[in-house]
């Protein structure tokens, strides 16, 4: 290979990239495939600090590479409050009521939810002054942890313990330990805000109907067998063969 590299740029065929580690990974290894591709961006690890951001953001990209939170995680990992997933009790949309800080008592609207990191955002409550662009002041949401906040009873509109319970038609539900009264899901929504069960199906969306339609027939056949059936591929009659 080396050998042949080395012809081909004499004859000015093949030229070297510019790369030093890409010239020697051609080399090596020959010319980068499509299935060579591995993404850029990286998982959070189990050390990551969670916060309202998005993990693949490029400023926690940054962080993630960098191992910026390694210490943090090293000196805070035995008093960080992680709630179980099927524990977790609020999602966006829910009414919910403050139980600690300067807006005790408050009620408002979850905005946000990062289970991950037991963190909940109330909007409008719970808020500090920060520094914007230009160097205005505004007013951003603190974000709260699950025991910090408790949903609302529907009969009164007052803060009570939930518990899960199990339907009719085996949906976990939420239920309100005082008066028994279902604590119903927000309705969830879509990238636009626009809920999920008022969408419209557009030309080029695939419908729940058309997606558990049972289109497969399971055969013996191999595969081969079955796109010779497909398109009506007959073989020619092998010959017969003689041992002697």
């Amino acid at each position: 290979m080396r050998l042949s590299v080395r012809l081909l740029i004499a004859r000015g065929r093949y030229r070297l990239p510019t790369d030093k580690n890409e010239s020697e990974r051609l080399i090596k290894y020959g010319e980068r495939k499509w299935r060579d591709y591995q993404s850029d961006t990286i998982e959070p690890p189990y050390w990551y600090k969670w916060t309202t951001e998005s993990p693949y953001s490029p400023t926690e990209q940054h962080k993630i590479r960098t191992a910026e939170h390694v210490d943090w995680y090293r000196f805070n990992f035995q008093s960080l409050k992680i709630v179980p997933p099927d524990e977790w009790l609020f999602k966006v949309g829910d009414k919910v009521e403050i139980l600690v800080g300067k807006d005790i008592g408050k009620q408002g609207e979850v905005i946000q939810v990062v289970p991950q990191g037991n963190i909940i955002v109330v909007g409008g409550l719970n808020c500090e002054q920060v520094k914007g662009q230009d160097d205005m002041w505004m007013r951003k949401e603190k974000p709260l942890q699950h025991h910090e906040v408790s949903l609302l009873d529907p009969k009164d509109s007052k803060p009570v313990e939930i518990e899960f319970r199990v339907n009719e038609s085996g949906q976990r539900v939420r239920v309100s330990k005082r008066s028994g009264y279902l604590v119903h899901w927000p309705p969830e929504l879509l990238w636009d805000g626009t809920p999920k069960n008022e969408y419209t199906c557009q030309s080029k969306d695939t419908t729940y109907e058309a997606a558990c339609e049972n289109t497969y027939k399971p055969t013996l056949d191999s595969w081969q067998d079955e796109l010779k059936k497909l398109f009506n591929i007959s073989d020619p009659e092998r010959r017969k063969t003689y041992w002697y």
